[in-house]
């Protein structure tokens, strides 16, 4: 995908200096720059790969479906496979915490 970071500099910006919100699976991390995201799920929580890439795909559509400005790294930190409905709510929240 075009939009996300791969650069391992901005990846360590985003995790040092970046601007934090926690909700109950999700820990959003920011900061200014290109619209570009990055996506991650614990592979010590979620040892089978199956888990974490359904994880991250339900994460991708909800990032889609609400236009967000600047850099950002979105972690799943809950402990089990989350439903669709959830993280949207959750991501409605950390929209609307950040103001953007």
């Amino acid at each position: 995908m075009k939009n996300t970071v791969k650069n391992k500099k901005t990846i360590d910006l985003l995790f040092t200096e970046g601007k934090t919100l926690v909700t109950k699976n999700l820990l959003f991390k920011t900061i200014e720059g290109e619209n570009k995201f990055l996506v991650t799920v614990s592979s010590k929580v979620f040892k089978r790969a199956v888990d974490r890439n359904k994880i991250k795909r339900m994460l991708r559509d909800v990032i889609k479906s609400n236009k967000m400005e600047g850099t950002f790294a979105l972690v799943y930190i809950g402990k089990e496979i989350p439903k669709l409905e959830v993280l949207k709510d959750e991501f409605k929240i950390i929209v609307s915490k950040n103001g953007k």
